[in-house]
C-alpha cells in the first residue's frame, strides 16, 4: 500500500514538472523555431565556406575526405544531435540554477521524492521538444536527399539513438552536481560540453584526429551514436550487432548513470550537511 502510494506521488511529481516545463517551452516557442532552423543555417554555413573556399571542387574535396558526398545531409544531421545532446547533458543544472534564481528550489525537499527524481523528470518535457526539433530538422533534409533505409536498420539505428542519451543523463548528473556545490560552475560545464562536442565528431569525421585521440573518443557515448546514424543514413550500410563497438557502447550506457547519480547523491548529502543548500 506504502508503495503504491509512494509511486502515485511520483507519477504526480512528473505530471507537475511536464505540464510546467511545456508552459514554458510553449511560452517562449520561438526557442523550438530557433532550434529547428539551427541546423540548416550552420549545414548552409559550412557549405558557403566550402564553395567560397574550393569553388566548384568544394563537394569534390569534401566527398574525398570524408566519403560522403551530400555536405549538406552531413552537417544537418550533425547538427541535430548535437542539439539533442547539449538538450539532456545541460537538462538537469538549467533547471535546478533556474529553481535557485526563482527561490524555489528548496521547495523540492518538502516532496516525498527524491529530488535527484524529480530532476530526472525534467528529461520528459525537454524530451518532448528534442523529438520535435530533430523530426523536424531531419526528416526533410532526408526525404530531399532521397535517402532509403531498410526497416531493420531504420529500427536499430533509432535503438541506438534513444539508448545513447541514456550515458548523457549520467553526464548531465555530474553537471548538475557542481550546479548544487559551486552554484556557478558554467566554465567547468562548457569546457565539458565542448569536449563531449569534440570528441563526438558531430561535425566532422573522427578519422582528421591522431590516434590518440580517436581512443579517448571511444570513451564518449555520443560517438557511437554518430557512427551508427552516419552509417545508416549516409553510407546506407546494413548494421550488424555483434560488432565490438556495440559491445563497448552498452557498457558505457550501464557505467556514466551509475557513475553520475553516485556523484550527485554525494554532493547533494555535503551541501546539505554544509548548509550551503540555500546559499546562491
Amino acid at each position: 500500500m506504502r508503495n503504491l502510494k509512494n509511486l502515485k506521488s511520483a507519477l504526480l511529481v512528473a505530471i507537475g514538472v511536464y505540464v510546467k516545463e511545456m508552459k514554458i517551452w510553449f511560452r517562449y516557442s520561438s526557442w523550438i523555431f530557433t532550434f529547428i532552423a539551427l541546423p540548416y543555417m550552420i549545414s548552409g554555413l559550412f557549405n558557403g565556406i566550402g564553395y567560397a573556399i574550393a569553388g566548384d571542387k568544394a563537394v569534390e574535396n569534401f566527398a574525398k575526405n570524408t566519403g560522403i558526398s551530400n555536405p549538406f545531409l552531413f552537417y544537418t544531421l550533425g547538427t541535430a544531435l548535437l542539439l539533442a545532446s547539449e538538450i539532456i547533458i545541460s537538462d538537469f543544472g538549467n533547471s535546478i540554477r533556474s529553481e535557485q534564481l526563482n527561490g524555489t528550489f528548496e521547495l523540492h525537499y518538502l516532496s516525498p521524492t527524491p529530488t535527484y527524481v524529480i530532476w530526472m523528470f525534467h528529461l520528459f518535457p525537454h524530451s518532448t521538444i528534442m523529438f520535435i526539433v530533430l523530426l523536424a530538422t531531419t526528416i526533410p533534409v532526408l526525404v530531399v536527399s532521397s535517402v532509403i533505409v531498410s526497416l531493420p536498420d531504420l529500427l536499430i539505428a533509432l535503438f541506438i539513438f534513444i539508448v545513447g542519451m541514456i550515458p548523457l543523463i549520467g553526464i548531465a548528473f555530474i553537471l548538475a552536481s557542481l550546479v548544487v556545490r559551486f552554484k556557478e560552475p558554467w566554465a567547468i560545464v562548457n569546457l565539458i560540453n565542448n569536449l563531449i562536442s569534440l570528441l563526438s565528431g558531430f561535425l566532422y569525421p573522427l578519422t582528421i584526429f591522431p590516434e590518440w585521440v580517436r581512443l579517448v573518443a571511444n570513451l564518449v557515448p555520443t560517438s557511437y551514436v554518430v557512427d551508427v546514424l552516419r552509417e545508416v543514413f549516409l553510407f546506407n550500410r546494413h548494421l550488424a550487432l555483434n560488432d565490438i563497438r556495440f559491445f563497448i557502447f552498452f557498457l558505457l550506457v550501464a557505467l556514466y548513470p551509475s557513475f553520475g547519480l553516485t556523484l550527485y547523491k554525494r554532493w547533494e548529502n555535503e551541501a546539505r550537511r554544509k548548509g550551503e543548500l540555500s546559499k546562491y
